[in-house]
């Protein structure tokens, strides 16, 4: 049975050298040769990926494997021009006190932005073609408007999501190590649910083994109690003021969409505004975000996302006449259970129909509907059919569970 510990295993259990990097192989392979033959004046590599893929894990391990000297800075912290200047480019011109190699690592770029920020992307642009040593800059977004000078400096190496396989197998690892019981099917909600955040992945197979064992049960409670109660304080903030400049950013640290979000108002708004009057101008309010969520689905135009979140919040808030005093429990609409199950259910099927669509040369939506009801026939009636896909196309044991049921 695993000891209760204070340390995160993110970092207990982070890489140690490339070898024991999950997934992005390729990625990985050009880093190294990037870093290894470094010439003054070639680009600097921008490393991009969502939060948790291993960015930053990558170039700590690329660093241990070549013995070269890490100066790690965050952009964050160093996002003017003067700051840049004096941190990042005497780094990038003065030799190691060591007298090793060195690798720069500019982490978070996205970070540099806004007035106070002013020339900051200038003077890191400025400084790049004049450094002695490779600079690898990560990012979660090349197509950032802000970053898109910086992308065109600079050698992109894009890090897809990591496949749920991957993410599983490295959970594997570290319950082993620990010794805490994690089944199988643990390891797999644990997985598919982070999706594609390594980090997240670990951090949560932590929370649901902290005493030694877990279930999958334990693993939707995670899910569900952390999501419910930063929607739950949103609400809160939302339905008890009648100010727009309360209201407003309330759903700043609630990792929902939008579409979510609007289920959430619409199940709770009858419990909390009681007069009539205030309740139709609360749903006014909510039809028309709901309105502008479908012209971004039909037309792309994201742009509408700010008029959702102020209708969402201002627009609710500012609604009613009066703030209702009593306690009431905001709970999720039962819709997003019955979608979770649905979604559930059709994974399998979907990243079948994702593994074969390329092979098919069409889209995985024909895959579902036109070809795998009759592959699932098939591979009943013929056990070695299966057996065969399976091994040709790259589809794991779990994933083909899909043709039996």
């Amino acid at each position: 049975m695993a000891e209760p510990t204070h340390h995160p295993w993110t970092h207990k259990h982070a890489p140690k050298r490339v070898k024991d990097i999950a997934g992005h192989a390729q990625a990985i392979a050009r880093v190294l040769q990037y870093a290894q033959h470094h010439r003054p004046g070639a680009k600097a590599i921008l490393l991009v990926g969502r939060s948790g893929v291993g960015k930053t894990s990558i170039v700590h391990a690329v660093a241990r494997e070549l013995d070269l000297e890490l100066l790690e800075v965050t952009a964050a912290d160093s996002r003017n021009k003067e700051a840049i200047e004096n941190v990042i480019g005497g780094a990038a011109t003065q030799a190691s006190l060591f007298f090793r190699g060195k690798l720069i690592l500019i982490d978070e770029a996205d970070a540099v932005s806004g007035t106070q920020d002013r020339g900051g992307i200038a003077a890191l642009l400025a400084l790049l073609p004049r450094s002695h040593f490779p600079i690898i800059i990560t990012a979660d977004d090349a197509a950032n408007e802000k970053l898109k000078p910086l992308a065109k400096a600079c050698e992109i190496i894009n890090l897809g999501q990591l496949p749920h396989e991957t993410i599983m197998a490295r959970l594997a690892q570290i319950a082993k190590a620990e010794g805490v019981d994690a089944p199988k099917e643990v390891l797999s909600a644990i997985s598919r649910q982070s999706g594609g955040d390594l980090r997240a992945a670990i951090n949560d197979l932590q929370s649901v083994t902290g005493k030694g064992a877990a279930t999958k049960e334990d693993v939707e409670l995670l899910e569900s109690r952390e999501g419910k109660e930063a929607m739950q304080a949103a609400l809160l903030r939302i339905f008890k003021t009648t100010s727009a400049e309360i209201a407003l950013p309330s759903l700043d640290n609630v990792d929902k969409d939008p579409a979510e979000i609007c289920l959430w108002v619409d199940e709770n708004l009858p419990k909390e505004y009681t007069s009539p009057g205030d309740l139709a101008r609360a749903f006014d309010a909510l039809a028309e975000a709901d309105r502008y969520l479908g012209r971004i689905r039909r037309w792309q135009y994201y742009r509408y996302y700010v008029y959702i979140y102020n209708l969402l919040t201002a627009g609710i808030a500012i609604a009613k006449d009066r703030k209702y005093g009593r306690a009431v429990e905001y709970t999720p609409t039962g819709r997003i259970l019955k979608m979770w199950i649905y979604n559930q259910k059709n994974a399998k099927r979907k990243r079948i129909a994702e593994i074969l669509a390329p092979h098919l040369h069409t889209s995985t939506r024909r895959v579902r509907q036109d070809v795998l009801p009759y592959l699932r026939a098939a591979t009943r009636k013929n056990k070695t059919l299966r057996k065969t896909l399976c091994a040709r196309y790259g589809i794991d044991e779990e994933t083909a569970e899909w043709f039996e049921k």
